[in-house]
C-alpha cells in the first residue's frame, strides 16, 4: 500500500531537527511504502508552495492542509500531518480507516470542534468544499476555512484521539499512537521561527522519547535536512 502523507513544516530548516525524528519513527513503523511531500513554504509565487499570504497564520504552514485536494488532483486518499510530531504506530491504519464517506477525519476537538492537524483526506470528495488553489493562495484567512466548512460530524469522521495526542494530555506513551508536540513554548528542538517565550515541556518521558529517538535516526544513517531556498523572513509573535 502507498500511503501520501504531506506533512506541514518550516522553509529554511528550522525544524529539521523533528522532521528526521518524525520521518524515521514513521518508517520505523510501518512496512508501507511512504510518499511524503514536506510543504514548505517558496520564494517563488509559481511554485505550489509559494505566494501564499500568510499574514494570519499561525506557523509558516497553517492554510497549507486545505490545498492537498488540489495537489492530488482530487484523487485518493491523503493523510495531513504538522511537522511537530512523532509517530509510534503504523500510520498505515490510519490510512485505511473507514471514513463511512465522510470528506475528511479528524479527532473531536479539545482547541476547536476538530482538530485538522492530523487529517485524512479523501481528495475526491473534498473537491465539492474546499477553494481552489489560487484563491487559497490571495485570501489571508486560508488557515481559517475549516471552522466555517468543516465544522459537522456530517462531513467529518470522528477518528480516536490518540492519533493526534496533544502533548502527551494524560496518556502513558504505550497509550499513544500519534505524539502532537502542540504547545509552541515547549517543543524541545526550538524552531526560529517561533518568537514568543520558550519553557521546558513538563514530560520528561516524553523528552526521553524524543531524544532516543533523534539518536536511533543519527545512529540509522538519518541526518538532519538542509534547505538549499533563498531564506523566507518567517517569524511569529505570540
Amino acid at each position: 500500500m502507498k500511503i501520501n502523507l504531506f506533512i506541514g513544516t518550516s522553509p529554511n530548516s528550522e525544524d529539521r531537527d523533528i522532521e528526521m525524528v518524525y520521518e524515521y519513527s514513521l518508517k520505523k513503523n510501518t512496512k508501507h511504502d511512504l510518499n511524503i511531500t514536506w510543504m514548505r513554504l517558496h520564494h517563488d509565487s509559481s511554485n505550489f508552495w509559494g505566494g501564499w499570504n500568510t499574514k494570519k497564520w499561525f506557523t509558516p504552514f497553517s492554510g497549507f492542509r486545505w490545498a492537498i485536494p488540489e495537489y492530488c488532483n482530487y484523487e485518493g486518499r491523503a493523510i495531513y500531518t504538522d511537522v511537530d510530531m512523532i509517530n509510534l504506530c503504523d500510520i498505515g491504519e490510519l490510512f485505511s480507516l473507514d471514513m463511512e464517506g465522510k470528506v475528511i477525519a479528524a479527532r473531536k476537538g479539545i482547541r476547536w470542534n476538530y482538530e485538522f492537524c492530523v487529517m485524512v483526506i479523501d481528495c475526491k470528495k473534498a473537491k465539492d468544499y474546499v477553494w481552489g488553489l489560487k484563491k487559497l493562495k490571495k485570501n489571508k484567512n486560508s488557515h481559517n476555512i475549516h471552522k466555517d466548512i468543516f465544522n459537522t460530524s456530517d462531513l467529518v469522521k470522528e477518528i480516536d484521539p490518540s492519533w493526534n495526542c496533544l502533548d502527551g494530555e494524560e496518556k502513558k506513551i504505550s497509550e499513544i499512537k500519534q505524539l502532537h508536540f502542540t504547545n509552541m513554548q515547549t517543543q524541545p528542538w526550538k524552531p526560529s521561527w517561533y518568537r514568543g517565550e520558550t519553557l521546558d515541556h513538563p514530560r520528561l518521558d516524553i523528552i526521553d522519547l524524543y531524544n532516543n529517538l533523534k539518536a536511533e535516526a543519527l545512529t540509522n544513517g538519518y541526518a538532519p535536512r538542509e534547505i538549499p531556498l533563498e531564506r523566507l523572513n518567517y517569524q511569529i509573535q505570540l
